[in-house]
């Protein structure tokens, strides 16, 4: 199980701890934790030059909140809410392919746990995030006739829109792209992180998706991108498929 450390032995970088140790302080200034955790990349010792803090709060009124504030320089992000929230989260991430909250509670550092809470959560969020749920057939079909028909679509005003053809084409690689990984029964990595991720797992789709970012023309970019959907969705246009019923009641949200 997690150990509650310190700042101190973090190790961090002066300007970091300073900002770390200022960031804590406003969380107990301002709420009543019941747990805390701070994760991400300068944690992890890899920063980029614009990376934050991601603070996780533990606390047991009934309300969340998200704050983000600077600490001496440095960006922080403080995510506050009671256990169940946080529990609920993992479940919703779970069904989307995005562990977010879960990743950063699983690979975090304990700051404050008196009681024993955020221990047992990491263990919660190791456990979801190393329990990957099955991509469904109907899923997948629904994903893939997103971005068949994104792809029709960037087609049908290719010629009387040629920018927004081009954004359109964009995006349709970009879900293509995610849709790969869950196709390979693994999670969306990051968002900034997803061409270098693809190139690992599909290096023919990688370099497909790269070209179309640097294609030298609009025929050499739907080139590219007719070749991802294709792959991926298995189709460049509509297709002939129907969802299972889904049974509704006179309280269900639109």
């Amino acid at each position: 199980m997690p150990q509650q450390v310190t700042i101190d032995e973090l190790r961090l970088p002066e300007r970091y701890a300073f900002a770390l140790g200022e960031a804590i302080a406003y969380v107990h200034d301002h709420y009543a934790p019941t747990g805390v955790i701070v994760a991400g990349s300068i944690l992890r010792g890899t920063p980029d030059p614009t990376s934050d803090l991601d603070i996780v709060v533990a606390h047991e009124p009934p309300w969340r909140q998200r704050v983000q504030r600077v600490f001496r320089g440095v960006p922080a992000e403080i995510f506050v809410n009671p256990p169940f929230q946080i529990r609920r989260a993992f479940a919703i991430e779970a069904a989307e392919f995005r562990p977010i909250l879960a990743h950063m509670v699983a690979t975090g550092v304990v700051l404050h746990d008196p009681d024993g809470l955020m221990a047992t959560l990491v263990a919660e969020a190791r456990n979801s995030v190393d329990t990957i749920p099955p991509l469904h057939g109907e899923q997948e079909t629904s994903a893939r006739y997103m971005i068949a028909t994104q792809f029709e679509d960037a087609e049908d005003v290719r010629e009387r829109d040629p920018d927004r053809a081009a954004a359109m084409l964009v995006e349709a690689v970009l879900h293509a792209a995610r849709l790969r990984f869950r196709q390979a029964g693994r999670w969306h990595p990051r968002e900034k992180e997803l061409f270098t991720a693809l190139d690992d797992l599909d290096p023919a789709l990688g370099a497909f998706t790269r070209q179309v970012m640097h294609a030298p023309t609009p025929e050499a970019r739907f080139a590219a991108a007719r070749a991802i959907v294709e792959q991926v969705a298995g189709a460049t246009g509509f297709f002939a498929w129907e969802s299972a019923p889904q049974h509704l009641t006179s309280d269900d949200t639109p």
